[in-house]
């Protein structure tokens, strides 16, 4: 791991009683624009869990705090490092020219791509408004790179709809069987474990219908799950 913090030496016992008001001030900085403070109580938390050997819980808090900061390479190392000790792991090979392309556009934060998108359409769109009006060409060509930095910003918070759906979901628990139906008398699909990120597709009562990678899916109870970017 690449950090350090005063907070994985504590207590597991005191470290616990203190998890959900992490958990509460972490959406409250994000919610009020204080990235950083989010980012820091994120990641902070992300190493307590992942010390005491609860992976999934640290790979959510990772993810939230790769959205807010990915070019932290700490943030990002931390979730890459935890996403090892999955003992599901991903056959899938990504293609090089995606991830180059992904990296490229992710240069921005989700939420600074999504400012600037609007205030780059707001240039590009108040320099061709004087363009009309006066007529003079090189209102036209000054809303070329606003118009064009537009197009970069709206790529870019688009490559992240994908990791900030709220569907998106951990295993939280040791592990979970997977069943055709949402009770435990439905048939067993498959099992997963600790640390293997899903998307809900349902609900139903006190359950959760999820698809995992590869195209695995099942029912199972809610309580195995923690939403990544949903209050939990």
């Amino acid at each position: 791991m690449s950090r350090c913090p005063l907070l994985v030496f504590v207590p597991l016992l005191v470290f616990a009683g203190t998890d959900r008001d992490y958990f509460a001030r972490g959406n409250r900085a994000y919610e009020s624009g204080d990235y950083q403070s989010a980012i820091a109580l994120y990641d902070n938390r992300g190493n307590a869990y992942f010390k005491s050997g609860q992976v999934g819980r640290a790979v959510a808090d990772y993810n939230r705090a790769h959205v807010l900061a990915p070019a932290d390479r700490d943030v990002t190392n931390n979730l890459e490092f935890a996403r090892q000790y999955r003992p599901d792991k991903t056959l899938a090979v990504e293609n090089p020219l995606v991830r180059m392309s992904t990296n490229i556009l992710r240069v921005l934060s989700y939420s600074t791509a999504r400012l600037l998108a609007g205030l780059f359409l707001f240039a590009a769109l108040a320099t061709l408004a004087l363009l009309f009006v006066t007529g003079n060409r090189w209102y036209g060509l000054g809303s070329i790179v606003p118009g064009v930095l537009f197009l970069y910003c709206l790529a870019a918070n688009l490559s992240w709809r994908a990791d900030t759906n709220p569907a998106r979901a951990v295993v939280v628990v040791p592990e979970i069987t997977l069943r055709s139906g949402p009770g435990d008398e439905y048939k067993e699909m498959v099992v997963v474990h600790d640390g293997l990120e899903v998307t809900i597709a349902s609900r139903r009562a006190d359950y959760v219908l999820v698809q995992a990678p590869g195209g695995l899916g099942g029912w199972t109870q809610a309580s195995s799950v923690q939403m990544i970017f949903a209050a939990r």
